[in-house]
């Protein structure tokens, strides 16, 4: 596994969901350096941007990061020399070649995005009655006589041309803000950088003070039978795009409108954008790229290691790659089910369900029958967890095959209560319940997560279970095993992964606490299995990537167990 932020990928993966194709940047290089909208087809660029895998990508070209090595193929940008001076925020690097340049665009993918919105408020204000320049915004300026002798003379000159004319800015105006939309609604931080890294709320602003009705005085005489069917029009389309800004003003909940302006720098941007991990199989015969959002906030309690990226969960997610047969593809009557519990930002999971999908678990419907949908299921009991896990999972396509659950360990009681299944809650319930959406995760003095604020329902048990770095104290390794007690099925298997005890308190135990629920388990030095291709050697050979991952040190030991439910 290699992980990479700022700097180019080093392995290549064809099966990285985003469109690489050099027509797709050579779009996107034409839209987002453009000084005008003139002749621009808006909805080119949303075909470039209708994807949080695509946006991800956008937002790395536009950075300078090299996505060539993830299967991309990029189109340089030709520029001439020195900084336009009609488009000052584009900035080159180093020459690729000597006719061509790497660009670097100063503020990044949001930057070019809410420079469309400027571009659009200024086509429309061209056209507005009393244009008043104030803080680089044009708005309605309080009527004077001056003012009304001078409209009367620009109506009398351009006639019906100012309503077109207008009609035209408004359409483009109408086109950039479905734009935005559209991808605020797909990256959340981009959303972030949008608003308080470049101004978009002030646009925004503009937008929403001006005075529709006022507008329609200067142009029309409602009165008029001829000009009625045009008074409507015009007060449908002011309308509409003024609903469009206030949708995307509030977009995000969590950016509260208007939001003050405070612009990234470049090492922000670049640290903000996804990680990229690139899983090999110790044979080397298997490998699959990974677009990874870690969660930006900073860990302030136990109950936040799922926030950042562990050693187990690169580890099991590399070997799963060469357990196919073994693991998930052949069941009697149709695939396995796949649990991962505590499953962090979902990397593991993620592998499994791309194998999964790769191997035609996927399929059309809604519905979770054997060959049908989300056969993965990734769970975890933080609300932001969970949030950015669904969104990894979008971002990496994998939708169609894998779904998010809140699962609790400490809702579970092992074999002291006779029941089949696990208690589980979809995500699109619990983003319902607004007393699970605003409260972080509550222990009780015992260190027991306080769930009751939620209806939690029997699930389903599973076949397999996969679990890397979920034990942090001894009690963990009583509710781990008790909830894989409940969570398979008669025969079926967990694998778990996790530092041994003197990084992870309370896994010495976990051996005994699964025999206490009558599972059998079998445990292996990490170090020992594929020929040692799992863990780093000298300090040049790291297989895995795993010195990259939070929380490693060099001789760390890793424990895989391997845990099976006796059948009936």
């Amino acid at each position: 596994m290699h992980q990479h932020n700022n700097t180019p990928v080093t392995s290549t993966s064809s099966d990285i969901h985003c469109s690489g194709s050099e027509q797709h940047f050579s779009i996107l290089n034409e839209y987002l350096t453009a000084n005008s909208l003139d002749n621009m087809n808006l909805e080119n660029l949303k075909l470039c941007l209708n994807s949080p895998s695509k946006i991800a990508m956008a937002r790395m070209h536009c950075l300078g990061v090299d996505t060539s090595s993830l299967g991309l193929s990029l189109d340089a940008v030709e520029t001439k020399e020195g900084t336009s001076p009609h488009n000052p925020c584009i900035h080159k690097t180093n020459d690729s070649s000597p006719t061509t340049k790497i660009m670097i665009i100063q503020g990044g993918l949001a930057s070019s995005l809410v420079r469309l919105l400027y571009m659009a408020n200024q086509e429309w204000k061209i056209h507005l009655p009393f244009p008043c320049h104030i803080d680089g915004f044009f708005f309605m300026k309080h009527k004077t006589p001056e003012n009304i002798e001078n409209t009367a003379k620009q109506q009398h000159n351009d006639g019906k041309n100012k309503t077109t004319n207008m009609m035209d800015a408004l359409n483009i105006m109408h086109q950039v803000l479905l734009l935005l939309l559209q991808v605020c609604k797909l990256d959340p931080t981009l959303t972030e950088e949008m608003a308080k890294g470049c101004g978009m709320h002030s646009l925004l602003s503009n937008i929403l003070r001006i005075d529709v009705y006022n507008i329609l005085d200067e142009l029309h005489d409602p009165s008029i039978a001829s000009s009625r069917q045009e008074y409507e029009t015009l007060e449908d389309a002011l309308i509409a795009i003024q609903d469009l800004a206030a949708q995307l003003a509030h977009v995000d909940t969590t950016v509260g409108y208007p939001v003050k302006v405070s612009p990234f720098t470049l090492e922000e941007l670049q640290a903000r954008l996804p990680l990229v991990f690139t899983i090999v199989s110790p044979s080397g015969k298997r490998k699959e790229c990974f677009m990874v959002h870690q969660v930006t906030e900073r860990q302030s309690a136990q109950e936040d290691v799922g926030f950042v990226m562990w050693p187990s969960a690169v580890v099991l997610a590399s070997w799963l790659l060469d357990q196919e047969d073994e693991l998930w593809l052949v069941k009697s009557g149709g695939r396995k089910r796949v649990l991962e519990i505590g499953a962090g930002c979902g990397l593991t999971g993620m592998v499994a369900a791309r194998m999964m999908m790769a191997g035609g678990g996927g399929g059309g419907g809604g519905d979770e029958s054997e060959g049908g949908l989300a056969q993965v299921i990734l769970t975890d009991f933080h609300r932001k967890v969970l949030m950015n896990i669904q969104r990894n999972i979008s971002l990496n396509g994998l939708d169609d095959v894998a779904k998010v659950m809140h699962l609790d360990f400490y809702s579970h009681s092992g074999a002291t209560q006779q029941r089949d299944g696990w208690k589980g809650t979809e995500l699109s319930l619990l983003l319902q319940d607004h007393a699970f959406e605003a409260a972080a995760p509550v222990l009780d003095q015992d260190h027991h997560h306080d769930d009751h604020h939620h209806q939690m329902d029997n699930q389903p048990p599973v076949d397999l279970i996969l679990a890397a770095d979920t034990i942090c104290k001894a009690s963990d390794s009583v509710a781990v095993s008790d909830t894989i007690y409940h969570a398979l099925v008669p025969g079926g298997e967990a694998i778990v992964v996790s530092a041994d005890a003197q990084h992870r308190f309370g896994v010495d135990i976990f051996e005994k606490e699964c025999r206490r629920n009558g599972l059998q388990v079998t445990s292996f030095n990490v170090a020992d299995l594929c020929h040692g291709r799992l863990m780093p050697g000298s300090e040049d050979l790291d297989p895995c990537g795993i010195r990259q991952t939070s929380g490693y040190v060099d001789g760390m030991t890793l424990t895989m167990f391997r845990v099976v439910k006796p059948l009936l």
